[in-house]
């Protein structure tokens, strides 16, 4: 009888061991593909085709400034005189300030302006504004084009009562021409602005406006 329990002892804990083994990869098969699996990387969208201008990322708290920075990248083979670019974005929260020539623009003798246009809140109480930058070289410098690099900074307040959430700087150009005077085709990358609280986790969730 000892040895009859004995041996079923052994079997019901080889048992128990053999399943707290297998568990763990049952667990991993159940979840490949299944709700609970780890969701990919988002993959970010490969930059347009030169010329192109792009607006950069920010990350900010509330009441904090920010200052997003505007690039253009040229094409060689296609100098572009002057630009025009609309950034629409969620502006709630995110008040444009001002505009001020960047590196590119002051060593080029470009002009860059800007100006914004607010809109009226919709039925879900989201306001957009559309912030509006040109850039422009004068008649003795328009052969060579628009240099390479950093166009503008736009600078944003942030108000305090910001939640945390994304806001992507949709941005389009919408007139260009070459030396010329003749119009072109000039890409655009959009921007993210980020607000995060204080003290929030890195893997809390915000909210995310695109349109």
């Amino acid at each position: 009888m000892i040895r009859s329990n004995t041996n079923c002892g052994s079997q019901f804990y080889l048992g128990l061991a053999f399943a707290l083994l297998s568990a763990p990869l049952a667990m991993s098969q159940m979840n490949m593909g299944g709700p609970q699996a780890t969701p990919a990387a988002v993959k970010e969208d490969p930059p347009p085709p030169a010329p192109r201008v792009a607006v950069g990322e920010i990350t900010g708290t509330p009441g904090s400034m920010l200052m997003l920075p505007l690039y253009y990248t040229p094409d060689p083979k296609m100098p572009v005189k002057e630009i025009t670019v609309d950034i629409d974005f969620v502006s709630n929260t995110l008040k444009f300030q001002k505009l001020s020539p960047g590196v590119a623009a002051e060593e080029s003798g470009a002009d860059v302006k800007g100006s914004v246009t607010e809109g009226k809140q919709d039925d879900k109480g989201v306001t957009r504004s559309k912030l509006t930058i040109t850039a422009s070289l004068p008649d003795a410098k328009a052969a060579a084009g628009l240099p390479d690099g950093l166009l503008a900074y736009l600078l944003f307040q942030v108000t305090l009562e910001a939640k945390p959430y994304a806001v992507r700087m949709n941005t389009v150009v919408t007139a260009a021409k070459d030396p010329t005077a003749k119009p072109v085709k000039v890409n655009a990358q959009n921007g993210l602005v980020v607000m995060e609280l204080m003290d929030m986790m890195p893997e809390a969730t915000c909210f995310f406006f695109t349109h």
